[in-house]
This record gives C-alpha cells, structure tokens and sequence, in this order.
C-alpha cells in the first residue's frame, strides 16, 4: 500500500513538473514593451495581455489622485500573466522628464545639465553627485516596482537644442563620465540603466517626436563625439536608439529600419545585450503604407531586439493582437533565443 502510494505521488510530481515545462515551453516571450489602456487594469487587458505576453510593461503616469502606486499593480500582473520575471519600465530622468513628481511631490530631481554646470568647474565632485542622485532615483524607482530606467540621456547637448536641460553637456569627455556615474548609480539601487538615444539624435532645435533628424556628420565626427560620449552603454543589458538618419551609417532608411545602423552600434558600442527602439508611434518612425505591425517586423527584421509599438487609444485589442501577431515565429524564437544566452552571461 505504501509502495502504490509513493508511486502514485512519483507519477503525480512528472505529471505537474511537465505540464509546467510545457506551458514555460509554449509560452514564449514576445519582444514588445507594451503601455496599459486603464489602471486599474480590466479583465479585457488582462486577457490581452497574456495572449501577448510582452517582455514589459511602460508606466508613463503613476499617481492617480496620489493613491495609486505602481508596486501592487505590478504583483497583481506578474501573478495573473505568470509571469514573475515581467519588468516594469520607466522614463525618469530628472528636470523636465520627472515621472515621479506624483509619487514624490516634495523631493527635487534635479536635470541632467545641472551636474554639467558643475562638471565645468568640478568634474569630481559632478561625478559624486550624479552617482548619488542616480542612486537616490533608483532607491524611489524600486521601492514602486520598477526593474528598469530609460536613463541616462547620454547625448551631447546642442545650444538651444531639443533636449535643453535633458543632457549633461557638450563634450563628450563629460557626457561619458556623468552618464556613467548616474548609471551606476541607479544600478546599485537595483534599477538598470538604459543609454538613449544611441548614439545621439538631438540636432540642433529639431524635436525628434515630430521631425526626423539628418544627421549629416561624417563617420569619424560620429566616432570622436557621440560614440565617445556613450562609451560605457556596452555594460548594461539594454540600449535604446532613436529614430533618424545618419548620411555616414545609411542615407536611405531611417535607423529604425537599418541593418547598417545596428550593426553599427552593436560593433562601436560593444554592446552586446537587447537594443529597443524609440516608440513607434512618434511621427518619425511611421512608414508610408506600413501598418503598425509591420512596423515592428521591419524594426525585428533589421536587428533590433525589442520594440514599443505603443498603440493610441482608440485601437481596440482586438486590432492590436492582429498588429503584435505580425512579429513572425522566427522573431520570437530568435528573441527568446538570446534572453538565455543574456540570463547566462549577463552583460554586467
């Protein structure tokens, strides 16, 4: 009897260890970082959601008359999506990008370009305060869940430019060690740091949202400035680029779009964890008679790794998993492919 019962319990334990590996199996990872349509979230997004089972999900707001906090939202999906590996992203740079202003009304978080003004007459000391400042932000980031932070904006500040007070400064010696100094910062608080916009798209007072950037710069002016000034992006495990063209990498596709690009900046940044695109729903990465789908195909097709096709509100999720489904079998295998290989070898 005993002997019938411990068999019974051996049988049971393969059956649930391979209905587990089975579902594991048939659930692949889908390389999109996706925004939510309500918070709280409905029943309607959450079936939404675990047909897509994105990498991530991008909070842009996270108060909601100062009681909503993202953590539990968080847990509620990871639980739901059986997903505990979901990361939670941010854009939280500081200054005028301050997504946490409802979370923490009385605390200052201070611009990029402020650590550059100071860096001007005291590197060392500009270096201390981005680390601590980074780090601070990333101690807030954490207690609310997030996993990732679209920070910092290593790009070379042009007067009067888009990014304004967004960047550190206008060498890249100073850019290279800022941005490293907050990255590092952020990651000892257990958020990771992401290099945007490699390797640097804000030309002069074009705002790269609604008109894309000509980047006429010869490829040795690319190399001794804006590679320079990202120098260190190869530590972490994500990078995002922008959306632009470069005349000295390929004049004819935008650099969404470009294997050149790509190939690019995996060999000059050494990088070699998951490039995500900008969003693609800004004006200067839709296609002529490319659908949003498409979009992310052409985006995966070309070597980026991750995508964020960010759909406006008034598609139905219906129409947004017949977009996302436009990502082929091969993408999502191939995607899946190398999350092993990072889980492996991190990058940092």
């Amino acid at each position: 009897m005993k002997k019938n019962f411990l068999f019974l319990l051996l049988i049971l334990g393969i059956i649930i260890y391979y209905l587990a590996y089975h579902e594991k199996k048939q659930r692949p990872i889908l390389p999109v970082i996706l925004t939510l349509q309500t918070a709280p979230v409905t029943q309607e997004e959450i079936n939404y959601l675990k047909k897509v089972n994105p990498y991530g999900i991008l909070l842009f707001e996270y108060s909601v008359k100062g009681v909503f906090s993202p953590l539990p939202l968080k847990q509620e999906l990871q639980k739901r999506l059986n997903r505990p590996d979901l990361l939670f992203f941010i854009d939280q740079e500081g200054g005028s990008v301050n997504r946490l202003k409802g979370l923490f009304r009385k605390k200052n978080y201070p611009p990029a370009k402020e650590f550059g003004d100071l860096a001007q007459k005291d590197l060392i000391l500009a270096k201390q305060k981005a680390y601590k400042y980074g780090k601070e932000t990333g101690q807030d980031l954490r207690i609310h869940g997030f996993d990732v932070n679209f920070a910092p904006a290593a790009e070379l500040c042009v007067e009067k430019g888009f990014l304004k007070t967004r960047c550190f400064s206008n060498d890249p010696y100073i850019v290279a060690e800022l941005a490293d100094s907050f990255a590092q910062g952020l990651a000892d608080a257990k958020v990771e740091p992401v290099y945007k916009h490699a390797p640097g798209i804000a030309t002069g007072k074009i705002d790269p949202h609604s008109e894309l950037s000509l980047i006429k710069r010869p490829l040795k002016d690319l190399l001794n400035t804006e590679v320079r000034a990202m120098k260190n992006a190869g530590k972490w495990k994500h990078l995002m680029i922008g959306h632009a063209i470069y005349t000295a990498i390929d004049p004819h596709q935008i650099s969404t779009y470009s294997p050149q690009f790509y190939n690019f900046v995996r060999k000059n940044l050494n990088f070699n964890g998951l490039i995500i695109t900008d969003a693609l729903n800004m004006k200067t990465a839709i296609l002529p008679s490319s659908s949003r789908g498409e979009q992310m195909h052409k985006a995966l097709e070309a070597g980026a790794d991750i995508v964020m096709p960010f759909f406006d509100i008034q598609f139905s999720f219906e129409e947004r998993l017949i977009e996302i489904n436009k990502i082929t079998p091969q993408q999502i295998q191939a995607f899946n492919k190398k999350l092993k290989q990072i889980k492996k070898t991190p990058v940092n």
